[in-house]
């Protein structure tokens, strides 16, 4: 499996992949009901491809998209972002969203990002451990609009988490 950055042409990859994507995994990226489909205006937003406000890492198997890591920065908040990761269902608990999101904080730290902002559904266990490992000793999650939203500073992501074991 090769994990690298997003490259123009991977919006035909995600389109590709929803067939391995259930519409339970749709709904837990995006937090609402999708119809067990990408919402047509995301890819419309991730064909653009790397931009100052947008990038991620992907990682592909014999020409499959298996899943993606990706952040944005939030209008008028500086250097803050969102943080959104995607593993298609045949690869879930394998520790690729970890993966991805190992490579993707670095590329974060570079572009000068310093603070990350994520929102999970309560329901959802993998992605709170996930996130709850890389906030570190940051504060805990508040709620608001029936999810837990997430914001800490990359400088409180443990060193480990950056450390391919």
């Amino acid at each position: 499996m090769l994990i690298r950055p997003w490259r123009d042409g991977d919006r035909g990859l995600v389109v590709a992949a929803q067939e391995y994507l259930s519409p339970r995994t749709i709904d837990r990226r995006f937090l609402v009901g999708s119809g067990g489909r990408l919402p047509s205006s995301y890819l419309a937003h991730i064909a653009a491809g790397p931009r100052p406000e947008w990038d991620a890492q992907v990682a592909v198997d014999g020409g499959v998209l298996c899943g993606w890591a990706e952040y944005g920065r939030i209008p008028g908040g500086g250097p803050a972002a969102d943080l959104a990761v995607l593993v298609a269902d045949p690869w879930q608990r394998t520790g690729l969203a970890s993966a991805l999101i190992r490579a993707l904080v670095q590329r974060m730290i570079a572009a000068g990002v310093t603070t990350i902002h994520a929102d999970v559904a309560g329901s959802n266990a993998p992605s709170r451990g996930l996130v709850r490992a890389l906030a570190g000793s940051d504060p805990g999650p508040s709620y608001a609009d029936g999810l837990l939203h997430y914001a800490f500073g990359l400088a409180a992501v443990p060193v480990e988490s950056l450390v391919r074991s």
